[in-house]
């Protein structure tokens, strides 16, 4: 029997025999849950360490200094005026059972998150986070403090949530996708930031925070090198590469591995859905844990597990290196970390304990779904609140593991015996020690921590001490030199990073650092030569060295970019210099490296910085390498370049050489498409009448792929009314993702659109080849002449009572699916915005977090996709001064640009000076409209399709 086949069975019938012993509608026991519980390791175990009455309703958790254990209680969720509350627990013999607790803070609005601060606790309460502390030993906070204040009060589920102690020893906070205007309770309004799409640090002694990237949903944990891994309801796991205070998007890379679909193994019983959430794809991911300990296992170091309460599981990926950041393997195959046969399994945090297990937060309801996401008729059918007296805590570790001989107090220590817990090999101590360190600012640390980052054999020591003495002020030459020269590359990076705040007189070492081993120390190494202001020719030639090596990289190339925005012609001449062998066979992406330097480098001395960049790509010899460099100078934000060049005969002429060149480059069938394209690109940039000659061929679908999307991207620049026909009368000469780029290009603009309605008059398209958006646009371009000829070309309107079409749909539902005609109109349809698998564009959500959905609430999600539209997945319109609607989702938006991303994967990046006006459509990306394309036979296809991938859960 084929090997899969038989794992399924072996989990089905896992399934039976739990199914028929685990009463699975009602509240269990603590004995019942635990024997529900599936550890994929034999090696492992799990035991409960708390439960009801000592929790209820717990989502956080985290230990003080003296062991004690605080338990955030969200006993309000999902909605009740009474508060939520702290409880502090104590395990007083030390078996690792925590009998005794104590109330010490109550009626708190939907608490989320706790972390232990001078002699207190640091909690986010919406719109708070508070600092709480016990000042008279009764175990109850006297002592309520609001250290910031204006966090979003959205869905209890989307709050500010999870204070974390960083390596650089500030509190990190997870926006929770609410948002907020954030300041200090005494600051004015006026002087409150706007978190946005960030997430947030904060030194809570000072009340100094900072915006950062991330945008995290549930959990901001971090490992052993301060890296931090944001998550999301459906994303488990991202990491921050790039640490840009206020910037988010470009900073954050997407490393989860989806070869498996992102497919989850759920043990629970079929439950009640009210959204019609899957159980077999991610969907409520949550407080995400990097384990920095050793209590699993030296083969569990440094994963991360994440919690699923909706599918009652743990999941478990292994980070593995890929530059300077990582990718998140799926490690158990066929099954979870953790899985439950009880759906009142809730987990829903994670974190390291003090004696190096893996502690398990388990909300430990009957329901874990937000009312405001369920349907208003079925709001009031359960109790949304069931259960939410119970709650608990559970650890899992080693079978092998044993009791600790000694139970240290990291409270009780002396200053001296703190800095030897640096050594200590689980994280918590380590990372309260550091903490009681800084709070104390006791100078008498200092030389023990210099003794430990030059002498320690523990990297993470080493790199704990350094962090250290820098919020002590005490980092010396000696201690930073030491660090710089360790054979360790985690010791290595860490120093740059302390550099990077500040330390101008380690330049030479910083150079010498070019040529670093590791790509984490070059990336770093870029961003500490980024904050010189003036660079000489040997920190420009140190940016050049790691260019030429990491050209390949997004991030080094987009580092090094901001790098040497001061100096761009400077860095060039000295790059070719020093690289003669990289500049005579550059890669793609070394030539759209150079493109990108030499876009920026015509500054204020505009003639001369024009002048030179031209001198400097005639006198290259390669011809990727000097059309690049031009291509770079004319798209330029300055205006006006090809006068300028022109009013200079000696480099008008060297120029027209290089044009020259582009043009025989493109027509030179033996190149490689990206230099085909890239040579047509400078074209359309300077010869205009000649690029329009080549687009219509180079459009095809019979030249390279990089040619079609080149001129897809460049279709508004060279394309006027007399070309556009010509592609309309050669449109099956296209291929479908041209043509669709075309249609969803051309619709958007009020010039070509009326061309677009003519070709579908003369036949040359059909208007079923106008997907719903492209219909939308259509619809709302020009005066009531042409929105009249659109109605009547497209022959069909999208139904305005969304109910009346559901209910029109219905009998759908009951007609027998073909998958391979569902599959064959999922490409036609949904691919554009939709990925599953690692196919399609990413635009919309991943196909897999919804694909589990019933029929029913599939069919909603087609047919009215604003239903259930998130703010994070609106859709955005852009009026252009040029006359051009662009609309698209929001991926990046900065002081200079914003991008948007629509159909195919396609982005449109524009400056703001470009822009008339912007506005949200307060809608869904995905359109309405579906219905006109799809008949009901096509409904059913598509639906089965959608549930094949799921397995039909």
């Amino acid at each position: 029997m084929h090997k899969s086949r038989c794992l399924t069975l072996i989990m089905v019938w896992s399934w039976l025999i739990m199914s028929q012993t685990v009463p699975a509608d009602d509240a269990p026991t603590v004995e019942a849950e635990q024997s529900a519980f599936r550890l994929a390791d034999p090696n492992l175990k799990i035991s409960m360490v708390a439960s009801e009455p000592s929790v209820a309703s717990p989502v956080a958790i985290a230990w003080d200094e003296f062991n004690r254990l605080y338990v955030v209680e969200m006993t309000d969720y999902p909605a009740d005026g009474s508060g939520g509350q702290i409880k502090r627990l104590e395990d007083r013999d030390g078996d690792g059972i925590y009998e005794k607790f104590t109330l010490f803070a109550e009626k708190l609005a939907y608490p989320s998150g706790v972390l232990p601060w001078n002699g207190g606790i640091l909690v986010t309460s919406a719109p708070d986070l508070i600092f709480l502390k016990d000042t008279d030993g009764d175990g109850k906070a006297d002592q309520r403090q609001i250290i910031l204040t204006g966090f979003g009060e959205g869905n209890q589920q989307l709050r500010v949530n999870s204070p974390t102690w960083g390596l650089d020893n500030w509190v990190y906070l997870a926006n929770g996708r609410s948002g907020g205007a954030i300041r200090r309770p005494n600051d004015s309004p006026d002087k409150a930031l706007n978190l946005a799409r960030n997430d947030i640090r904060i030194r809570p002694a000072t009340g100094e925070f900072q915006p950062i990237a991330g945008f995290s949903q549930f959990g901001l944990p971090r490992d052993d090198w301060g890296n931090r891994f944001p998550s999301w309801n459906t994303v488990p796991i991202r990491h921050v590469v790039m640490e840009n205070k206020g910037q988010s998007s470009g900073q954050v890379a997407e490393i989860l591995n989806m070869d498996d679909g992102g497919r989850l193994y759920s043990l629970t019983p079929a439950q009640q859905r009210f959204n019609g959430e899957t159980v077999a794809f991610f969907n409520a991911t949550c407080g995400p844990v990097i384990n920095r300990d050793s209590r699993l296992g030296a083969n569990y170091q440094g994963h991360a597990f994440v919690c699923e309460p909706l599918s009652s599981l743990i999941h478990h990926r292994q980070l593995q290196p890929s530059g300077p950041t990582f990718v998140a393997q799926r490690v158990e195959q066929g099954q979870e970390f953790l899985a439950s046969a009880h759906p009142w399994f809730r987990p829903v945090n994670l974190s390291n304990g003090p004696d190096g297990s893996l502690y398990v937060v388990d909300f430990c309801r009957a329901w874990v779904e937000h009312p405001a996401f369920v349907p208003e008729k079925q709001r009031n059918s359960v109790d949304f609140r069931e259960g939410h007296q119970r709650g608990r805590i559970w650890k899992i570790q080693s079978i092998n593991s044993q009791k600790p001989e000694k139970i240290i107090i990291p409270g009780a220590l002396e200053t001296k015996a703190l800095v030897e817990l640096l050594e200590h090999p689980n994280s918590w101590y380590r990372d309260t020690a550091q903490r009681l360190i800084v709070e104390r600012q006791d100078r008498k640390a200092i030389d023990p921590l210099r003794k430990i980052s030059q002498k320690s054999t523990q990297a993470t020591a080493v790199v704990q001490a350094l962090w250290t003495l820098e919020a002590l002020n005490a980092i010396d030459h000696v201690t930073l030199k030491s660090a710089l020269n360790s054979n360790n590359e985690n010791v290595r990076e860490q120093a740059v990073r302390l550099i990077n705040i500040g330390r101008p007189d380690f330049n030479k070492e910083l150079e010498t650092l070019a040529n670093d081993s590791s790509i984490r120390v070059r990336l770093q190494v870029v961003v500490a030569l980024a904050n010189l202001k003036d660079k000489s020719e040997k920190e420009l030639a140190a940016l050049a060295t790691i260019a030429s090596r990491d050209a390949d990289s997004p991030w080094i190339r987009s580092a090094v970019l901001e790098a040497i925005y001061q100096q761009p012609l400077i860095f060039l001449q000295v790059l070719m210099r020093r690289n003669p062998e990289w500049i005579s066979n550059p890669s793609q992406m070394q030539s759209e490296f150079l493109e990108q330097v030499a876009r920026n480098s015509v500054g204020k001395d505009l003639l001369n910085e024009s002048t030179d960049l031209i001198t400097l790509a005639a006198n290259t010899k390669n011809q990727s390498v000097s059309i690049a460099l031009v291509n770079g100078l004319l798209q330029s934000e300055n205006s006006g370049q090809m006068a300028r060049i022109k009013s200079n005969p000696e480099s008008h002429k060297r120029l027209n050489d290089i044009l020259d060149q582009a043009e025989s480059m493109v027509k030179d069938e033996k190149r490689e498409g990206w230099s085909r394209a890239l040579a047509l690109n400078v074209l359309a940039n300077s010869r205009l009448e000649v690029a329009r000659q080549f687009f219509i061929q180079m459009i095809k679908a019979n030249e390279p792929i990089e040619l079609q999307a080149t001129c897809a991207r460049l279709f508004l620049k060279v394309v006027d009314e007399k070309l556009l026909e010509e592609i309309f009368k050669n449109w099956n000469e296209l291929s479908l993702a041209t043509r669709r780029s075309v249609v969803t290009t051309v619709a958007s603009s009020l010039k070509f659109a009326p061309g677009l309605v003519e070709a579908m008059a003369q036949n040359q398209l059909s208007a079923a080849e106008i997907d719903p958006a492209s219909r939308n646009i259509l619809r709302k371009l020009g005066d009531a002449v042409f929105q009249t000829r659109v109605a009547n070309t497209l022959k069909d309107s999208p139904t305005s009572d969304r109910n009346e079409l559901i209910r029109k749909y219905e009998p759908a539902l009951s007609l027998s699916a073909s998958t391979s005609n569902g599959k064959m109109l999922f490409e036609k349809n949904c691919q554009t915005c939709h990925s599953y698998r690692g196919k399609g564009a990413r635009v919309g959500p991943e196909l897999v977090s919804v694909a589990g959905k019933n029929k029913l609430d599939l069919l909603i999600s087609i047919l009215d996709p604003a239903r259930d539209a998130t703010p994070d997945g609106m859709g955005v319109i852009v009026l252009t001064k040029d006359g051009r609607t662009l609309s698209g989702l929001l991926v990046q938006e900065n002081a200079a640009i914003i991008r948007l991303r629509r159909a195919e994967g396609l982005e449109d990046e524009v400056g703001r000076s470009e822009i008339e006006a912007i506005r949200s459509t307060g809608r869904s990306l995905m359109p309405e409209g579906l219905e006109q394309v799809l008949s009901h036979q096509d409904i059913a296809d598509l639906i089965g399709f959608l549930r094949d991938l799921s397995g039909g859960q």
